[in-house]
């Protein structure tokens, strides 16, 4: 740690406490209260806002201060099963889902193309709302066919996961999934249940998920708040990391 230069024992203790003892978009301290507290010049402060603006965990803004940016979900792998409780508990979150409700339904073409379903088959409709700390971050509506999952009550799924139900219950186990990602903006049923203004940007994630027997069991539209969500990939050039450039 002591090989370290000064601005980064600066910047990492600044992240700890901007992580453990702030709010998305607190005010940090001015320059000159940072450099008494830290006894270092303001060109060592300066270096440490810079690394952790860089790193997405402030924004400052002209002639106000700098501001704790708002906690990001950040997915790494979109190769990976995503999981919100994991991912909540990871950053150190609380995470509660509400199931909204659950309703028998004929499908619109669009569900219905995306499970294989004929015209007038039945799904379950479930609503649920994804919350972290009280705070609603996801509002998604997950089509179930009821070829797959016959008698499927609300009862079941509260306090258990979708997936361990389906298991469990059903004997359905889902081995693949495939996310569409896009850009847009909140409708207003939308907007009221993540407590947001209606047309505020979000993240929408398409999600088809398939059986063991290649077949699709779920589908899920899910609508995440734009200015708590980031989804992140991580790239590499294979010719550098085996040599091949050397």
């Amino acid at each position: 740690m002591m090989n370290k230069p000064l601005y980064q024992l600066v910047m990492l203790d600044l992240q700890t406490k901007i992580r453990e003892q702030f709010e998305s978009n607190a005010k940090l301290p001015s320059e000159r209260t940072l450099m008494d507290q830290y006894e270092v010049s303001r060109n060592t402060i300066r270096l440490a806002l810079d690394d952790l603006e860089q790193r997405g965990l402030i924004y400052r803004l002209h002639g106000k201060g700098t501001f704790v940016s708002p906690r990001l979900v950040n997915q790494t792998d979109l190769g990976s099963m995503y999981s919100f409780t994991q991912e909540m508990r990871d950053a150190g979150r609380n995470p509660i889902t509400f199931n909204l409700a659950l309703e028998l339904i004929r499908p619109e073409q669009p569900v219905r193309e995306q499970l294989n379903l004929t015209d007038g088959a039945e799904a379950y409709c479930l609503t649920r709302l994804r919350m972290a700390d009280n705070e609603p971050l996801i509002f998604e509506e997950t089509y179930l066919p009821i070829e797959h999952f016959p008698d499927l009550t609300m009862q079941m799924i509260s306090g258990t996961p979708l997936y361990v139900v389906m298991k469990e219950s059903f004997h359905e186990t889902v081995v693949m999934a495939f996310e569409d990602i896009e850009a847009g903006a909140v409708t207003t049923r939308e907007a009221q249940a993540l407590e947001i203004a209606e047309h505020d940007p979000c993240l929408t994630i398409y999600r088809r998920s398939i059986n063991d027997h290649n077949v699709p069991i779920e589908f899920t539209k899910s609508v995440a708040r734009g200015d708590h969500f980031v989804y992140r990939t991580k790239q590499s050039n294979r010719r550098v990391l085996t040599g091949e450039n050397k």
